[in-house]
């Protein structure tokens, strides 16, 4: 399921400033790819990020995923799309701390009103390290388990697509080495196409695509292996 991206722009307020997020965004990403998106911090990576999942709407320009333009979809469409064709990781986890691993995995497809067996949970704690933990809080987790659940729950329905927004950068070298592995065995095993924002250097050279963006703009988009 491919992603185009085309003029995308996005400007906001701070501090009685306009700040230019995007600025003419053109980008393609076919199916199966491993990118990583760098650039300094207000470079517009992660504003990128967060349009291509719907989370933050650009000003103008288009979003097609599998054909169709999410910029002008609803709420609730755009639920849906993150639910079943988008997996989103985040740099904090936003785990519900009342809820255990479990819960916390199957949420999303709970909410739309999705089943799912029992062997299909199992199977995906079991790929992310997690099969002991299923009961567990996420106050009884380290940083990286609490990551792994994050990725269990993006990775349960599926999804074509997984989109991280610094998925390494709350965790020490060696969990965030491990996430990083397992990010990449996805790409690899299933396909899934994965797209990475980072600051972190060793996370860029494990990418096969490189996009750095600059003030909004992308200065570099190479193929690297």
């Amino acid at each position: 399921m491919g992603i185009i991206l085309k003029n995308l722009q996005k400007k906001y307020e701070s501090q009685g400033k306009t700040v230019t997020a995007l600025d003419g965004v053109n980008l393609e990403f076919g199916d199966g790819e491993l990118v990583a998106i760098i650039g300094e911090s207000g470079s517009g990576k992660t504003t990128l990020l967060n349009a291509m999942c719907g989370i933050d709407r650009p000003d103008s320009g288009n979003i097609l995923i599998d054909g169709n333009d999410i910029v002008g979809m609803s709420a609730d469409g755009l639920c849906r799309l993150r639910r079943s064709k988008i997996g989103v990781i985040y740099q904090f986890y936003n785990l519900i701390p009342e809820l255990n691993v479990k819960d916390n995995v199957t949420l999303p497809l709970e909410l739309d009103n999705r089943h799912i067996e029992g062997e299909r949970i199992s199977q995906v704690l079991s790929s992310v390290g997690l099969a002991d933990r299923e009961l567990s809080f996420p106050s009884a987790l380290s940083g990286g388990q609490q990551q792994r659940v994050a990725i269990a729950r993006a990775i349960l329905q599926q999804p074509s697509i997984i989109l991280a927004d610094e998925p390494t950068g709350n965790l020490d070298e060696r969990n965030g080495e491990e996430i990083l592995s397992l990010l990449c065995r996805l790409n690899e095993e299933y396909g899934t196409t994965v797209i990475i924002v980072t600051h972190s250097r060793a996370v860029a050279d494990r990418a096969r695509r490189l996009i750095e963006l600059k003030n909004g703009k992308i200065i570099t988009d190479r193929v690297v292996q």
